[in-house]
C-alpha cells in the first residue's frame, strides 16, 4: 500500500508540474492535491514502519512547486480581450451576408 500510494503521489505531482508549465496550469491544482494526499498517505505509512522518507519529501517538493507556479500564474495572467467592435461589424456583415445568400435561394416547393 505504501508503494501505491508513493508511486500515485510522484505521478500526480509530475502530473502537476506539467500542467502547471502549459496554458492548462488552472488544471494543474486537481493533481496536486491529489499528489499532496498521497504523499501524506505515504509519509505515515513510512514513519510507522520507520523507513526513509526522501522520495516523499521528493514528491512534496515537486507538489510545492506546481502549486506554486500554478498561483503565481492564475495572479498575475491578464486575459487581455481584443477590439469587439471589429468582431461585431464582421458578425453584421457575415449575417448580412447569410441572409442576401437565403435571399437568392430558389426552393421549388412542388
Amino acid at each position: 500500500m505504501k508503494k501505491v500510494t508513493l508511486i500515485l503521489s510522484l505521478v500526480c505531482a509530475i502530473l502537476a508540474i506539467i500542467l502547471a508549465i502549459l496554458p492548462l496550469f488552472k488544471l494543474a491544482f486537481i493533481p496536486a492535491i491529489l499528489a499532496l494526499v498521497f504523499g501524506i498517505i505515504s509519509f505515515i505509512k513510512s514513519k510507522k514502519d520507520n523507513q526513509s522518507t526522501h522520495v516523499v519529501q521528493v514528491s512534496f517538493l515537486l507538489v510545492i512547486i506546481a502549486l506554486g507556479l500554478s498561483t503565481y500564474k492564475t495572479v498575475f495572467t491578464v486575459q487581455e480581450v481584443g477590439n469587439t467592435e471589429e468582431l461585431e461589424q464582421r458578425e453584421k456583415e457575415n449575417e448580412e451576408k447569410a441572409l442576401e445568400e437565403l435571399e437568392d435561394l430558389d426552393i421549388d416547393l412542388e
